[in-house]
């Protein structure tokens, strides 16, 4: 038999978007075993709800206007989606669809794949996976068109799957995956050990439409790419599904999420992100990027140098500190083509953050800290969430006044979705502030709690 034909389906809500590196890492996995893939990207399509965060910021003066010309390089698709979806499917002619989802496009996910299967009567097997589907696999597995769900990563399973049925061969037993049996209960098999991620492939970036590289950024538009350097967090915010996800597999597997690329690897991939992708300027995909022991940075910064491609990243407050060497971090990343940060601070109450959010830096030490890129001429984002559970008016304000105090290039602020497998999702449901089956949706929508003391109308007027 010839390769498994893979249809990967990303059911993006946001037009200006990075280009998502799971599909091109599950591409690259694929090519590589001779499987055919191909990708439908619901990037561009007109739809009720949608919202673009970067058109929105720049409104508000938040951000630094961008020329329409280059601004608008990603193209409006016309049509149906769901039509565009069917004809994909037909030229195609899959013997998969994949679906990727977080917990604010899981809705949109299934919609598409309901119209396929019950509406244009294709009954092609269909996987999903991403986060909420390992963190909310039961509410998953009852879509009537959904045949199986990853718990956990795909690297490895999703592979192993179109293997079998390249070969022919029973795939009711590959880890990680849940798989409907056809009288509609589950085969629940055990999750794996996490992926080494130093084995990888490159990212094939090759099942993107060209458009959809392009990116605003200080008021430019780039061809950025990401590159992977860390999967996971070594933090505990309870606002994020990465602390779960350690407990997780070191429970399922006694393994390890959190993981760092070696220095090495990552080169490799910068190697082909200029020569193959010609890209522009690099998104380094990490929760936090400078999780990094300074003499890992220093071997990363060296290893840079021979590229000095602009790049952006995100971290922590805790990692740019004068304690850890924080200026000279910063000092000799800018060297080597450090063009733009992002830090959270969440939220301005040093006892609530502590107590409620999980992160136990002061005020203080945030403030001072943010003077090293400052200093040093670094263009920053401040990232705030608000409507926290248990939050009151007042305790938001704090996270006002502070920001007040900060010189970033600018600000952001989203409302709290209490995803599915984070510390505060099970606290909003012990406290009766959302109900256990209600789906979030994007942080850049209403807020779903309900909270007496801290109605949605102040949240999101705030």
């Amino acid at each position: 038999m010839n390769g498994c034909r893979v249809l990967l389906l990303y059911p993006n809500e946001r037009d200006m978007s990075l280009v998502p590196p799971v599909f091109g890492l599950f591409s690259a996995l694929l090519r590589e075993r001779d499987h055919i893939t191909e990708l439908f990207d619901c990037t561009g399509y007109d739809f009720d709800g949608k919202y673009d965060p970067n058109v929105d910021w720049e409104k508000n003066l938040t951000v630094k206007p961008t020329q329409p010309e280059s601004y608008h390089k990603a193209k409006a698709k016309t049509g149906d989606m769901h039509d565009a979806l069917l004809e994909k499917v037909e030229s195609f002619s899959p013997d998969l669809i994949a679906i990727s989802v977080t917990e604010s496009t899981f809705l949109r996910g299934i919609a598409l794949l309901n119209n396929l299967r019950f509406q244009k009567k294709h009954k092609i097997l269909t996987i999903i996976g991403g986060v909420f589907p390992t963190f909310a696999p039961e509410r998953v597995f009852r879509e009537p068109s959904i045949d199986i769900v990853c718990v956990g990563e795909g690297d490895i399973a999703l592979v192993e799957l179109c293997e079998r049925l390249r070969d022919s061969k029973d795939f009711h037993n590959v880890p990680n995956l849940w798989v409907k049996k056809s009288n509609g209960t589950a085969i629940k098999n055990n999750t794996g050990p996490a992926a080494d991620i130093n084995l990888l492939p490159p990212l094939d970036f090759s099942i993107f439409e060209d458009d959809r590289y392009y990116r605003p950024m200080r008021g430019e538009t780039y061809r950025m790419l990401p590159v992977e350097t860390h999967r996971g967090c070594p933090y505990t915010c309870t606002f994020c599904n990465s602390p779960t996800q350690n407990e997780f597999y070191e429970a399922q597997s006694q393994s390890k999420f959190f993981r760092k690329k070696s220095v090495e690897k990552i080169r490799e991939e910068l190697i082909n992100f200029k020569n193959q992708w010609k890209g522009e300027y690099v998104f380094f995909w990490a929760d936090t990027f400078l999780a990094w022991t300074m003499k890992e940075l220093e071997e990363f910064c060296e290893m840079y140098s021979d590229f000095k491609i602009p790049f952006w990243c995100q971290s922590r407050t805790e990692t740019i500190s004068d304690s850890v060497g924080g200026y000279k971090k910063l000092k000799i990343l800018k060297d080597v083509g450090l063009h733009h940060m992002s830090f959270g601070m969440e939220h301005g109450n040093e006892e609530f953050r502590r107590k409620v959010i999980g992160r136990p830096y002061t005020n203080e030490s945030a403030l001072t800290a943010l003077k090293n890129p400052v200093k040093l001429n670094i263009p920053f984002t401040i990232n705030n969430i608000i409507g926290f559970p248990g939050e009151t008016y007042e305790l938001a304000m704090d996270t006002i006044e502070i920001n007040r105090q900060i010189e970033s290039f600018n600000l952001s602020c989203s409302t709290l979705s209490p995803f599915k497998g984070t510390a505060l999702r099970t606290l909003a449901e012990e406290k009766g502030y959302v109900d256990t089956e209600q789906i979030s949706p994007p942080n850049t929508s209403w807020s779903i709690l309900n909270m007496p003391q801290f109605p949605k109308e102040q949240i999101y007027g705030l």
